[in-house]
């Protein structure tokens, strides 16, 4: 459902009927008026977006929801679109759970409770975090390291 200006809610099914009204001429600001629950979420950074205060997460699955196999595979790390959170690392996130490397999302600060975190993956963990999203994304980063080693070999010349 959405607001557009003071008017009643509207069901709007499809985002097409969104951007054929806004073709149309119409307004380009609406609220959203959706159904929503709270979840915790495993944040990549905590680096926000200064323009927009968005902050960049993965969904967590819960491994409860997984065959006794597949649960298996997760927490073994074996599972290259779930990546097991081992619990001693997370103690207050309630139940085991994986973050979605399939399930990259944005969210504005506002968002989350900060008041407490559930847990905190360590360097090593959040490499090998950060390798499965590229390669399953298939982020060509050949540029970036080409930049990267060009800048070491200037520093190693200038020393």
């Amino acid at each position: 459902m959405i607001h557009v200006s003071d008017g009643v809610p509207v069901e709007v099914p499809t985002a097409s009927q969104i951007v054929d009204g806004l073709r149309k001429g119409g307004d380009a600001e609406f609220e959203f008026v959706v159904r929503a629950k709270a979840r915790p979420v495993l944040l990549l950074s905590g680096h926000s977006d200064p323009r927009t205060g968005d902050l960049f997460a993965l969904r967590l699955q819960r491994l409860e929801k997984l065959s006794g196999q597949e649960r298996k595979r997760v927490e073994e790390q074996r599972e290259s679109s779930l990546f097991h959170l081992p619990p001693e690392r997370f103690p207050d996130l309630g139940e085991a759970s994986a973050a979605m490397v399939t399930a990259p999302i944005r969210l504005h600060g506002t968002a989350l409770d900060t008041r407490k975190s559930l847990g905190r993956l360590d360097r090593n963990e959040m490499r090998v975090l950060v390798e499965r999203f590229v390669s399953y994304w298939q982020f060509d980063l050949r540029q970036l390291l080409v930049a990267q080693i060009r800048e070491l070999q200037h520093r190693r010349r200038t020393r």
